[in-house]
């Protein structure tokens, strides 16, 4: 696995074709703050090519107001916007009539992602302009240590000698360890074995690790697995590394093995 060799493999390779599936950007959703002004955010659903904001803010008399916003992507950058809405309805406590609830569009919101951790709100209610720096808010650490079953497909690049340039797909066991930040990882392959140990990090729902590796048959290098998203079927990352041989980026993952 990330030797330069050619490996070729099926085994549970619907796990890497379906990478991005269900988004197609990297994933925002999550909770976005200023840690500068605790008390006020904006929650991020990312559905596809749509987000729906929602605001926890606060009018002129310190009062919490509710806003909502459907933002859609404006081509290939990574910015979302549209209307922004205010809603009102019956006392949460008691019965909900329908078509008590109302709902006026109150300005515009655009939320620009400048990278995984650091995004731009802009929005403005009533003609009032706001621009606000936010960034993931981290509530817990995710622990990945389990076996999986699943692997990576990468681009080579760069490589010396050029012959190992191009895609490289392998697909084996995978068992992770992790105990605090420490990370490390076994991949078996046909044909191929590596370890890698690094040290985790936690940005709101994402996960990173970077660290070394090691191969069966001398290659070695550094990787970062960034973008690392858990579910209960097992976990997705893009990754990124460099060997003696060639750069490589591609995605990485696997499927948490039956109980």
């Amino acid at each position: 696995m990330l030797a330069p060799t050619k490996l070729l493999a099926i085994l549970f390779l619907f796990v890497l074709c379906n990478a991005r599936a269900s988004t197609n950007t990297s994933e925002i959703t999550d909770m976005w703050w200023n840690p500068a002004e605790s008390g006020w955010g904006v929650n991020i659903i990312l559905q596809n090519s749509v987000v729906f904001a929602t605001f926890f803010v606060y009018d002129t008399n310190h009062n919490p107001v509710w806003y909502t916003a459907p933002l859609y992507k404006q081509g290939s950058a990574f910015v979302w916007s549209g209307a922004l809405y205010a809603t009102n309805g019956p006392w949460f406590g008691g019965p909900f009539p329908p078509g008590v609830a109302t709902i006026s569009q109150a300005g515009t919101a655009t939320f620009s992602v400048q990278a995984l951790n650091q995004a731009t709100l802009a929005y403005s209610v009533g003609g009032v302009p706001v621009i606000k720096t936010v960034q993931r808010q981290t509530w817990a650490t995710e622990n990945y240590t389990g076996t999986y079953a699943g692997g990576y497909s990468i681009r080579l690049t760069g490589c010396v000698p050029s012959s190992l340039n191009g895609i490289q797909e392998v697909a084996g066991l995978l068992t992770v360890s992790q105990t605090g930040a420490s990370v490390s990882m076994a991949a078996i392959a046909v044909g191929s074995n590596c370890s890698f140990s690094g040290t985790y990090t936690q940005t709101g729902k994402l996960g990173d690790v970077q660290g070394n590796y090691s191969c069966t048959g001398g290659t070695v290098g550094t990787f970062d697995a960034f973008e690392m998203t858990p579910t209960i079927s097992g976990f997705t990352a893009r990754i990124t590394g460099q060997n003696q041989y060639c750069h490589w980026s591609g995605y990485f993952g696997g499927i948490s093995r039956a109980q």
